[in-house]
């Protein structure tokens, strides 16, 4: 054999070269659940909730309301400035002694009986005798109670109950012998590498769950369980976020505030939505003018919003890929979390071929009280 001349080169060497190859496996598709982070983790609600009485795939919960002290008028027709007697939608909500305000007139109760008001002081205090709208608004704005006066009945809330079912979620994994026994770059084992792998792939489903889900139901034969979502539960503080604006994502946070919810929220939402988010209080009313100024010194630009503090709350803004464009949830953290029936968990499974057979399975639910607390902007644009 011939002897080549120095130097030797890598094109005419025919000795095979290791591969360079990294020991890393990189994973861009995002596996992140942002929502269910900030709710406290896959059980974030046993905590909050305190649930007893061991497992169920129905969790309930109490809830409690105080007395409403606004009511309407239930008469057929409009009711003139000297009518003695009132008829309204809900008498269980007055007693002898409550003063009460249609329009600007206020009016001391004398009687009630079932839902009918009798009254012997119309235009109360200096306040004007007046007629009223069939439907109009009742505010229970005060009491006086006549001295020595007997003791009479009121009505009382009864508590409620709030509930909700569990879903399960699943993923397979079957590794041939051959695949699961190759010395790999980046994998020690086959089947627990694709394993981890499912919990962050049905993470992503538990997360567009709370989004989507509209509605729920119990397992039965041939029906799966699966959980009310954010939007089977907040139905009062509801409104059009059609064409976001300050205006509209300030008052959803109003209602909550009138409501007697907390002034800590959570707002998840689309990246498109917190842009929208971002340009409304980055600039002052419809002109391009910054509400912030960045001095010459600064060599970054732009604005990061993280909490929005409005007149009636502080609001954290949550970044969500998962969250639907149409729709903004307003929460109150402490009034909502997601409880676990059966962890993410790994079971082998029996094998009839060349192959390693695993599952990886849990049951989870959603819990949120107090609906009140909460808002939802619908229709978003």
């Amino acid at each position: 054999m011939a002897v080549k001349d120095f130097p030797k080169y890598s094109f005419d060497d025919t000795t095979a070269q290791k591969r360079v190859i990294t020991d890393v496996i990189s994973l861009i598709d995002p596996s992140d659940a942002p929502l269910v982070n900030a709710l406290g983790g896959l059980d974030g609600g046993s905590g909050k909730f305190r649930f007893v009485n061991g497992k169920s795939t129905l969790i309930e919960w109490l809830e409690d309301t105080l007395i409403s002290i606004d009511d309407t008028l239930a008469e057929s027709a409009t009711v003139t400035s000297t009518v003695l007697t009132l008829k309204v939608t809900d008498g269980s909500l007055y007693e002898v002694g409550h003063v009460i305000q249609i329009d600007s007139e206020q009016i001391w109760v004398s009687g009630v009986s079932t839902n009918t008001l009798t009254t012997t002081k119309r235009g109360w205090f200096s306040t004007t005798s007046a007629t009223h709208d069939s439907i109009a608004a009742i505010k229970v704005v005060g009491m006086a109670r006549l001295e020595g006066a007997e003791s009479v009945t009121y009505g009382y809330q009864g508590l409620s109950t709030g509930s909700n079912w569990t879903q399960i979620y699943h993923r397979e994994v079957k590794v041939s012998r051959t695949m699961q026994g190759m010395s790999q770059y980046g994998i020690a084992n086959e089947l627990a590498y694709q394993a981890d792998k499912a919990i962050p792939e049905m993470m992503r489903l538990i997360e567009r769950d709370l989004y989507y889900n509209v509605g729920g139901n119990i397992a039965s034969s041939g029906v799966a369980g699966k959980m009310k979502g954010l939007r089977a539960f907040i139905t009062t503080n509801t409104a059009t976020g059609a064409s976001l604006s300050q205006a509209a994502f300030e008052s959803a946070v109003m209602s909550i505030f009138k409501a007697g919810g907390s002034e800590q929220l959570i707002a998840p939402m689309a990246p498109e939505n917190l842009l929208k988010v971002k340009n409304f209080y980055e600039y002052y009313g419809t002109t391009a003018v910054p509400l912030f100024n960045v001095p010459r010194t600064e060599n970054t630009i732009g604005m990061v919003i993280n909490n929005i503090q409005t007149p009636f709350g502080k609001v954290a803004l949550l970044l969500d890929r998962w969250a639907p464009t149409a729709t903004i949830p307003i929460l109150d953290p402490n009034n909502v979390g997601l409880v676990t029936y059966y962890p993410f968990t790994q079971e082998p499974l029996a094998k009839t071929g060349d192959y390693e057979r695993v599952e990886v399975v849990g049951e989870f639910t959603l819990a949120l009280r107090q609906q009140k607390s909460h808002a939802i902007l619908t229709a978003v644009t």
